[in-house]
Formats: structure tokens, sequence, C-alpha cells
């Protein structure tokens, strides 16, 4: 684990950069690749960076705009225990320890549940194999902060109860991490924080807060609803530069201070909104979801094909069927069936993950789905 930070240039916003690299002699494999070293990132390494990144980005101390790198790798696997959860609260420990302010401790789990033991947390590879739920979970002693998963048939109570045991285990680590870091951390630096001008959200309040709680409530249309905000955000920023009272408070108002400082004060709009009265920024209540329609047999030449339709989002999907060939070879650590600690090999119907991947599902978004 290593962290380091770097200070940025005057208004930029944090940047964070977590990087995971499963080392494939972790777990006595030499790399599948042709050049037989590490290369770029695995996708398997992507996908926990972002479990890492996830919880830890909310907790900087407000203002922090130093560029942030947390760096994990796995040099020991045992084959036994996912490293998954471990890699959430080895990152929030180092940035405990550093210089670096973060607000309070983080800590991951994964939480399992087989039917003749209940809920586990952190359970063996073994366990995982007869559990009904997969769900990893990251917090703080007080709160949750992510939950991602799935689960084989349960019920609403089970999975509160799924997350009430997950957290019960993050809050205890959590307090754990907070003593240890008090007697081992470095001193946290205190660096000229980045914030927006005192006043300026009261400011952006008096001036916007009816046009665009307005446009939320009224107008169901994406691009509709992003010109009516647009066109608030362009009046309100000529209005503070021009206003004689408000060009006097804010002199130095540049357009990166005024965007950060809108977009904390738009998403509070937006928050108050669905928690006061229910009303999510289409317009809808949040007991109600966009119409779903589905199209199959979109395309003529292909195996299969289906466009989805859920409001204003599409998915054209397609399905190809193949033969061995075109399976996909995964280079990942978990090579071969997982053993337990006796050394027993646990499922042999466990993918060897130096083996083929038959089903895996691509996707890419062309610039003009993204409004570019």
């Amino acid at each position: 684990m290593s962290v380091r930070h770097t200070r940025n240039a005057p208004n930029r916003p944090v940047v964070q950069l977590t990087h995971m690299c499963h080392f494939a002699c972790a777990n006595l494999r030499a790399s599948g690749s042709f050049l037989k070293r590490e290369g770029r990132p695995r996708d398997a390494d992507v996908l926990v960076a972002r479990l890492v990144d996830r919880p830890i980005r909310p907790m900087f101390e407000k203002g922090w705009a130093n560029e942030t790198q947390i760096l994990e790798w796995v040099f020991s696997y045992d084959g036994i225990h996912e490293p998954e959860p471990l890699a959430i609260t080895a990152a929030a420990a180092a940035l405990l320890v550093s210089d670096i302010p973060l607000t309070k401790a983080v800590a991951g789990v994964q939480v399992g549940y087989i039917p003749d033991s209940g809920f586990v947390v952190n359970p063996t590879v073994r366990q995982m194999q007869q559990s009904q739920l997969d769900l990893m979970m990251a917090g703080t002693a007080d709160a949750v902060l992510m939950i991602e998963g799935f689960c084989d048939w349960m019920t609403e109570e089970q999975m509160i109860q799924a997350v009430a045991t997950g957290h019960a285990a993050i809050s205890s680590m959590c307090n754990q991490l907070t003593e240890w870091a008090a007697k081992v951390g470095k001193k946290q630096k205190r660096p000229e924080r980045l914030l927006p001008p005192a006043g300026l959200d009261q400011a952006l309040k008096q001036l916007a807060a009816e046009r665009v709680e307005a446009a939320y409530r009224s107008v169901a249309i994406k691009e509709e609803r992003t010109a009516a905000i647009s066109a608030i955000y362009k009046e309100t920023l000529t209005t503070l530069r021009t206003n004689d009272t408000y060009s006097k408070q804010f002199p130095a108002l540049d357009d990166m201070t005024f965007n950060a400082a809108w977009k904390y004060f738009e998403s509070g709009i937006m928050r108050q909104l669905v928690l006061n009265e229910g009303i999510r920024m289409d317009g809808r209540k949040v007991t109600e979801i966009r119409p779903i329609t589905s199209r199959a047999d979109v395309l003529p030449r292909t195996h299969g094909s289906a466009l989805f339709t859920r409001g204003e989002t599409q998915a054209l999907c397609v399905a190809t069927l193949g033969s061995d060939s075109d399976a996909q070879k995964i280079d990942s650590i978990r090579g071969g069936n997982p053993t337990d600690s006796d050394g027993e090999e646990i499922n042999s119907s466990v993918r060897d993950t130096r083996g083929l991947e038959r089903f895996y599902l691509q996707y890419f978004f062309p610039p003009s789905s993204v409004g570019e």
C-alpha cells in the first residue's frame, strides 16, 4: 500500500487515482501474457480499484484539492479469502496514518448467507460456493457508504439484516482503525483548502433556488431540463459579476470556483426535493419508475438482438454464439481451483481463471450517447 499527494493548481478540484494490481506471483503463478510480466491493469484490477475509490473519495476533508494517489498490490494470496474487502480497509488505513486529512475511518466487508449457518462476514471461497448472497459493503463507524452485490431469492427483511450484520463488523473495524491511527499516525496537514467564498452559497439560493427547483419539478425531458438549468446558470453568473453588490462581495469569482459552488448548490436542491417531498429531478415520485419497453430481433444478421428502452436511456444488445475457440482467456491470480487450508480443492466446477470464460459481456458508449 502506498499513498501520496501533490498540490494542485489553485481552484482545481481534487484528483484521486486508485490503482490496484494483483501480481500473478502472489499465487505461485506467472503472467499469462506474451511478455510474461505485469502489464496494464486487468479488468478485475480496475473493478477492485473502483470499489476502493467509491467509499474513500467522499471522505476527504472538504476543500482538499491535492492530487492523491492510492496504490495497492497483492503480493501474497492464499486462495481462501477474497482480497477485495481488505483492499478497501487497507486503503483507508494507509490514509489514516498518513498526513492526508481523511475525515473518518472506512472499512469494507463481504457478507454471505449460508442457509444452515446464517450470515457470514468475509466468508471463504468455499463458503461462497454455498452462499445465497454476495454483498460487498463499505462504510464508517456510523454510516453505510457503499453496497454492491446480488442474491438468490432472499426477502427484503433478510437483506436488511445482511446490511446490519455487515455494518456491525464495519463499525468495529473503524473504531479499531481510529484508535490505531491515533497512536501511530502522522499529524494531518492543513494546507489552504479550496472552498467557495463565504456567502456565495447564500447568494446562489437568493438568485436561482426558486427557478432551479421549478425546472426540476416541471421539466420531464432531459434535454429541455438541461437547457433550462444551463440558462439559469449563465444568468446567475452574469448577475454575480455585473451587479454592484455581488461584484464587490465576490471580486475574484472565476468560472471554476463558481462551477464548484453551483454543483453543491444544485445537488442540495435535488436532495431536498427527494427527502422532503419525494420528488425526483424529472418530476417522478420515488415510487415511480421510467417507462420500460423492449424489442427483440431488431438486427437481421445476428444470433440475437434486442433494443431496451428505459425513459430516455436506450441499449442495443447483441448476442453472439461461439465455440470454445471464441471463449475469453482470463489471466488472474485466481488460477486453478481454489483450495482450503488443508490444500484440498474446493469445487472442481469453479472456473479455472487461466482457462476459459464462456460468457462475457462487453459494452461501449459512442461519443454521441453521452452528448459529445
